[in-house]
């Protein structure tokens, strides 16, 4: 009988020991698992190259100092997810890469060797003459779309890739300044060009809200640098609605 209570006792003694260390215990497990426990880097599949023509952008409603480059320019070259959705913004937080990227503070030095192509090819159309101007606008970019691309601690190769794709190209992409096309006609001259299908973005014009071409966006393969042009998921957006609209390459 006496073991029998001993054993009892014992057993209560347990209970209330663990009993009572359970919620420390559980708190400072949990406490541990947040502390090593990651965020899996944001993944995306394929690049997004968006050149912009100059004339259709001032005459939507940006205010741009002239002169006003007659060539397509470089918008930005953008890490797309696979619902095509570009991937969002570096947060030291939730980070989409195990890199500490360079901080855009960083770029004036980091871009001199290339600065003057991306001056001619790359510029802040809003006055595309002012360093200053430019050097915001390429911030811009890296803080939005380079921090979270294979480049994060690489801003001169980030930016020299898209400047390398567009050197490729016919500053008009075939097109004539003046005429009117509707946006399946652009596609196929783009796709000729380059092997694959764009996707055509469209704007109005502030004067007269005329429908105009104002982006011509490539999906490239990911890869450093991205120099494998695949079929982009959508052929047109913004104010195009269908490849049958009728629109304006405005000289």
């Amino acid at each position: 009988m006496a073991s029998y209570l001993l054993v009892a006792v014992i057993v209560a003694c347990l209970s209330a020991w663990f009993g009572f260390n359970l919620q420390p215990f559980t708190f400072n497990t949990l406490r541990f698992q947040r502390l090593f426990t990651t965020t899996a880097p944001t993944p995306f599949t394929f690049y997004k190259l968006s050149l912009q023509w100059p004339p259709a952008t001032c005459n939507s409603g940006t205010s741009c100092k002239p002169p006003t480059p007659r060539e397509f320019t470089i918008h930005g070259i953008w890490p797309q997810d696979q619902n095509d959705k570009p991937v969002p913004p570096y947060d030291p937080k939730n980070p989409c890469t195990s890199v500490t990227p360079t901080p855009a503070s960083n770029l004036a030095t980091e871009l001199m060797p290339i600065q003057t192509d991306l001056t001619a090819l790359w510029p802040n159309l809003k006055d595309p003459q002012s360093s200053q101007a430019n050097l915001n606008f390429w911030e811009h970019e890296w803080t939005k779309h380079g921090m979270c691309s294979d480049y994060p601690d690489k801003p001169r190769d980030y930016f020299n890739s898209a400047l390398q794709l567009r050197k490729g190209f016919d500053p008009v992409m075939g097109l004539t300044p003046g005429s009117q096309y509707t946006v399946q006609a652009v596609s196929t001259i783009i796709q000729t060009k380059v092997g694959a299908t764009p996707e055509i973005a469209c704007n109005r014009a502030k004067v007269g809200k005329t429908l105009q071409l104002w982006e011509i966006r490539l999906c490239y393969n990911r890869a450093m640098p991205p120099n494998t042009v695949q079929n982009c998921p959508k052929q047109f957006s913004g104010q195009c609605k269908n490849l049958t609209d009728l629109i304006t390459f405005p000289s």
